[in-house]
């Protein structure tokens, strides 16, 4: 929408207002509800009557990994695409008559082209990194999945390099969804290291786990796979900047303190590099 104009773009955002009907359940991660009348504060998880603007529909989804928000996100996309320049003033009426009326391949299909093409332009490969299918059952009982799902290191490293090159669609919209990534709920997992405590940390992390008939059911430690990834754009005060991808699949337990460690051992190696460097630069008079 609005290609030419991000700041139209913003205001779309901003007064845009959707509600999360079927597609926002089910999802345990909770998000928070501000009076601003009565200053009242709590968080809960979303429930199908929930309205919200698009920019908090995106935050939710990036900040606290709400499964219900990033298929909301997903479909206002897909209505973007089959609506133009009709879509700001679609109502939610307007939006649940045409995902009730067409045909499910036909929805698959816009859903996986939406998605999915963007990733192709920038060279991100179907083998390193493809959505098929919605992240709830509300959402996947009205878009069939299609063609499956994969994530790589290799893939995520690609699209934070082409974040920080300005090229997930323009220069604008690549600082904007930087910025959504810095205002995570919390920092945990790799994030959590105290040695990133006083560096900007652009970051994401996501699990997925699955048990072995008769084992052990505990959050974050699967039996059948275990895996957990992290992604993080990391920006020192003395100048050091670096982007990690990474994937774990520890079995039995829950590898967050893994990837915390991790976070401690490869910033302690790429300072050490950098001090490195600028004392050879400096036995070579390149700088004073």
């Amino acid at each position: 929408m609005y290609p030419n104009s991000f700041k139209k773009q913003q205001q779309l955002m901003k007064n845009k207002y959707v509600k999360g009907g079927k597609f926002a359940v089910y999802d345990h991660h909770t998000v928070p509800f501000f009076d601003t009348i009565t200053y009242d504060f709590k968080k809960r998880t979303v429930v199908e009557s929930d309205v919200f603007s698009l920019y908090e529909w995106a935050d939710h989804m990036t900040s606290v990994s709400n499964n219900g928000a990033a298929s909301i996100v997903w479909r206002e996309a897909m209505l973007m695409r089959i609506f133009g320049e009709d879509y700001p003033g679609l109502t939610d009426e307007q939006s649940e008559a045409f995902f009730k009326e067409t045909p499910r391949d036909s929805l698959a299909r816009v859903a996986n082209r939406v998605v999915n093409n963007p990733l192709r332009d920038l060279g991100i490969s179907e083998d390193e990194w493809r959505l098929g299918s919605m992240f709830t059952r509300g959402a996947s009982g009205i878009v069939p999945p299609m063609g499956g799902s994969i994530g790589t290191p290799l893939g995520l490293m690609k699209w934070m390099l082409a974040l920080e090159r300005g090229d997930i669609i323009s220069y604008e919209s690549s600082l904007e969804m930087k910025r959504l990534i810095y205002m995570s709920d919390r920092r945990i997992r790799y994030a959590r290291a105290e040695v990133l405590d006083s560096a900007a940390v652009y970051f994401k992390s996501g699990s997925l786990y699955s048990f072995l008939d008769g084992t052990p059911r505990k959050k974050y430690a699967g039996t059948r796979y275990n895996y957990m990834n992290s992604v993080a754009i990391v920006e020192h005060k003395d100048g050091t900047s670096y982007l990690v991808a990474m994937e774990s699949n520890v079995l039995q337990k829950n590898s967050a303190y893994d990837h915390y460690i991790l976070a401690t051992r490869i910033d302690g190696m790429l300072r050490k590099f950098r001090k490195r460097e600028e004392i050879q630069a400096v036995l070579k008079g390149e700088v004073d």
